[in-house]
C-alpha cells in the first residue's frame, strides 16, 4: 500500500470518478474539478520531491491548499481566495477518499483542518435600465475581438452563465431574432428571444470567429470549445466580472453579477407579460417559485404584511 504512487492513485480514482458520471453519481462537473485540483497536487507534489501516496502529510496538503495562484493575467496572487482553497480541500478529500475505498491507502489528510469560512450569501442587486445601458457601452470595447459584448448579449437573452460557454456559431438564429440554449442539469434547453443590440452583436463576434480561425458553424462564441465545464462558467463570470469593473456597476452595494442580469430581464419579462410562467419558459426554469425569486416576485403577501 505504501508504495502507491500518487500518480497511480490519480489514474485509478479517475476511472472511479468517470464510471460515476456515467451512472449518474457524480456530476461531470464536479468530477472535472476533482480531476483539476488531484492534476495540480500531482505537480506540486512533484516540485516537492514527493511521489508517493502515503508520503502526503497533512502539512503536505495543507500547504497545497493556501498555495500562492497567478491570476488570468499571469499575475501572483500570494494569499488565495477562501472560494479557490474551498475548491482545493474538497478535491483533495475526494481523491483519498476515493483512494481509501480503493483500498490504496489508509491516509485522510486534512481531516482536522478547520473549516474554511465561507462569505454570507450575496443579496440580489437590483440592476436599473441606466446599469444595464452602461453595461452594453462597457462590453463593446474591443469587440468584436474581445468576447465580452457576446456574454452580455447572451444573458440578456435569458441564456445562464453555464450555458454561455457552450454556445456556438449553429445555435445563432439571427433571422428570427432568437439563440439556442443547450440547458443545464437544472434548466430545460430552449430558444431565447434577442433583442437588437444583442443580434447586432452576436452577428459581429459570429464573423470574426469564422474570419480569423478555423472554426466552421460548430465554432464556440465565447470560450474555447474543449474546455471542462466548470472552467468555461468559470470564464464566463471573470469576463462579465471585467465589464462590471470597467463601468463600475454596483447593484445594491455590492459589485454586479451575471445573476442579476437574469434578474433584471425576469423582471422585464413579467411585466410585460404578467405570466411567471412566461419566465419560468424564458430561463428553462421547472419551478415557478424559482421563477418568481428570479422576477423579485412574491406569491404571498409576507407575515408582517398579513398583521397589518
Amino acid at each position: 500500500m505504501s508504495r502507491v504512487t500518487l500518480r497511480t492513485a490519480l489514474i485509478r480514482v479517475t476511472r472511479e470518478w468517470d464510471t460515476a458520471v456515467r451512472l449518474g453519481r457524480l456530476k461531470a462537473q464536479t468530477a472535472e474539478s476533482y480531476i483539476k485540483v488531484g492534476e495540480r497536487l500531482l505537480r506540486f507534489t512533484v516540485a516537492l520531491g514527493i511521489t508517493r501516496l502515503d508520503d502526503i502529510t497533512d502539512t503536505v496538503a495543507q500547504t497545497f491548499v493556501d498555495a500562492p495562484e497567478h491570476d488570468r493575467q499571469r499575475r501572483l496572487i500570494t494569499t488565495p481566495a477562501d472560494s479557490t482553497r474551498r475548491v482545493r480541500k474538497s478535491g483533495v478529500d475526494a481523491l483519498f477518499a476515493e483512494a481509501r475505498h480503493l483500498g490504496l491507502t489508509t491516509k485522510a489528510p486534512l481531516l482536522d483542518l478547520p473549516p474554511i469560512p465561507r462569505s454570507a450569501p450575496r443579496p440580489v442587486g437590483a440592476l436599473t435600465d441606466r446599469d444595464i445601458e452602461e453595461l452594453r457601452f462597457h462590453a463593446e470595447r474591443g469587440m468584436p475581438q474581445t468576447r465580452h459584448a457576446t456574454i452580455l448579449g447572451l444573458l440578456l437573452s435569458g441564456l445562464h452563465s453555464g450555458e454561455i460557454g457552450y454556445a456556438t456559431i449553429s445555435d445563432l438564429d439571427l433571422q428570427h431574432a432568437r439563440v439556442w440554449a443547450c440547458g443545464t442539469p437544472r434548466t430545460a434547453a430552449r430558444y431565447c428571444s434577442l433583442d437588437d443590440w444583442s443580434i447586432g452583436v452576436l452577428r459581429l463576434r459570429a464573423d470574426f470567429i469564422v474570419k480569423h480561425s478555423s472554426a466552421d458553424g460548430c465554432g464556440t462564441l465565447a470560450t474555447i470549445a474543449d474546455s471542462p465545464a466548470y472552467r468555461r462558467q468559470a470564464s464566463v463570470c471573470a469576463a462579465f466580472g471585467e465589464i462590471v469593473r470597467s463601468g463600475g456597476i454596483v447593484a445594491e452595494g455590492r459589485s454586479a453579477a451575471p445573476c442579476d442580469v437574469s434578474s433584471w430581464l425576469a423582471v422585464k419579462i413579467f411585466e410585460q407579460t404578467g405570466q411567471i410562467a412566461d419566465v419560468a419558459l424564458r430561463f428553462g426554469l421547472s419551478s415557478l417559485d424559482g421563477a418568481a425569486r428570479l422576477a423579485g416576485y412574491q406569491w404571498q403577501p409576507s407575515a408582517a404584511g398579513a398583521d397589518t
